[in-house]
């Protein structure tokens, strides 16, 4: 809009109907075309931030039970973590399965 020059009203009243026209036109496709709302971005958004919130969670619980088994059998932390990732066989599976994850 804007671009009409014509001094003429009919003509300035036919540009403005072509280029309402086209923008419906244009809506109309990017509606079929784009299946995902701002709705469904939304809860998208939503959810991946409440599964993150779950997983600070649990590692919270996960430090805090380090914590107290440092005081227990007066080991490092990073023992414990040493100890449960890298020498456990039922962890390895999923070690492995993240670093497959990640490479591709």
């Amino acid at each position: 809009m804007g671009k009409c020059q014509s001094r003429n009203f009919a003509a300035q009243l036919a540009a403005t109907t072509i280029t309402a026209l086209q923008y419906n036109l244009l809506s109309l496709a990017k509606r079929f075309t784009s299946y995902e709302t701002i709705g469904g971005i939304f809860r998208d958004v939503q959810h991946s931030g409440m599964e993150l919130s779950v997983t600070e969670r649990i590692w919270g619980i996960i430090l805090e039970m380090v914590k107290i088994m440092t005081g227990i059998f007066s080991i490092e932390e990073e023992e414990i973590f040493d100890a449960i990732i890298n020498k456990s066989d039922n962890l390895a599976h999923f070690i492995n399965f993240y670093e497959l994850k990640s490479a591709s």
